[in-house]
């Protein structure tokens, strides 16, 4: 739907600015007010001018359902490509406690979308569910650009405008260039780069010079070595993925899921799953990370597989050293089986992210 010729409009930079006017409101002027205490009138935003990103037209202002719309386990609402941590539960909370403290604000700009998906307010969408609440004010936008540049360019700049969440970083806007070149989108060389910083970013609106070269320079040479964009959830919301995506029950009994980021994992790993679980029958082993870089996920599981095994071998020895006896061919599958990684890596995981199936740690 191209935007109605009512509207005051001008093109900035590739951008389109438009005046909300009443008639650009559907559905119910009034939503239920946050807390339970008074309404939320969308009439308060008339007249506010309002930056539609590039490869989207402006349809309607009105609100998202909150209970049928969002679903937080979907890849959708996972802010991948436009936020370097994903949504993170820090920064839910903080959302959650916002609103729960001054209700919802109508001077901030609503969050927007279109029917593939959000492009901006992820984070407010998901707080305010998870706080109960029913309606959120929302822009409904058109998609007229093929692929994800629009709406990862979108949703990077508008988190680099303002912060009702949490403003964005340049790890951020390098996250979101990996992003598009893992998905074929941006030609990894400075040019392409430099051209997609400035036109779809406006970069320099934003940063300084000597931040824009530290981000252009991040671009290329973490890609030159071999690194993606990760998407990363909470351990709760995987444990909800594997059970919905994957059919993988994690139960902490017979299959467990735990972080590689840290030597004290593995070392929980062993005491809680190994030790007390898999004495006589193996346990299964799943694991995932946070860290946005996958060459250091890879370094990261490395390390959790040699120690986890070590654990397992130096058990067998204080046994029997204490025994005044010495075990041979230790089988370490008699107790655990890391049965694989959740696939998290954009591009180097992509079969298997749309085929629903662990990463082999061999292939990780």
């Amino acid at each position: 739907m191209s935007t109605p010729l009512t509207h005051l409009r001008q093109t900035i930079a590739n951008a389109t600015m438009i005046t909300i006017k009443r008639q650009d409101i559907v559905g119910p002027n009034k939503l239920p007010g946050f807390n339970r205490v008074g309404e939320i009138n969308l009439e308060n935003f008339l007249d506010d001018e309002i930056e539609i990103p590039q490869g989207y037209e402006f349809e309607s202002l009105g609100s998202l359902d909150l209970d049928t719309e969002v679903n937080e386990l979907d890849d959708m609402w996972s802010n991948d490509g436009v936020r370097d941590k994903g949504n993170t539960e820090d920064r839910i909370q903080a959302l959650q406690n916002g609103f729960l403290v001054k209700g919802y604000l109508t001077k901030e700009t609503p969050g927007m979308g279109s029917k593939e998906g959000p492009v901006e307010g992820r984070g407010r969408a998901l707080a305010a569910k998870r706080n109960g609440e029913k309606k959120l004010p929302w822009i409904n936008l058109t998609k007229i650009e093929d692929g994800e540049t629009s709406r990862v360019s979108g949703g990077v700049e508008e988190n680099l405008k303002h912060d009702p969440a949490t403003k964005g970083t340049r790890e951020d806007v390098i996250t979101a260039g990996l992003y598009l070149i893992g998905k074929g989108e941006l030609e990894p060389n400075e040019v392409d780069i430099r051209d997609w910083l400035k036109d779809r970013i406006h970069i320099h609106k934003y940063f300084i010079q000597a931040n824009v070269t530290l981000i252009l320079d991040g671009i290329i040479k973490r890609h030159a070595e071999g690194d993606n964009a990760v998407s990363i959830k909470e351990r709760k919301s995987w444990m909800q993925v594997l059970d919905k995506e994957f059919n993988i029950l994690v139960d902490n009994k017979t299959t467990f899921l735990f972080s590689i980021d840290s030597p004290t994992y593995s070392c929980r790993c062993f005491c809680e799953a190994v030790l007390e679980y898999g004495t006589k029958t193996p346990v299964d082993i799943i694991l995932y990370t946070k860290r946005r870089l996958p060459s250091e996920a890879r370094k990261k599981l490395e390390t959790f597989v040699k120690d986890i095994e070590k654990y397992t071998r130096l058990t067998y020895k204080a046994i029997g050293n204490k025994r005044g006896m010495k075990f041979e061919n230790v089988d370490i599958n008699q107790h655990y089986k890391i049965r694989g990684c959740i696939p998290q890596f954009i591009a180097d995981h992509k079969d298997e992210i749309l085929a629903r199936e662990l990463v082999h740690i061999d292939s990780y």
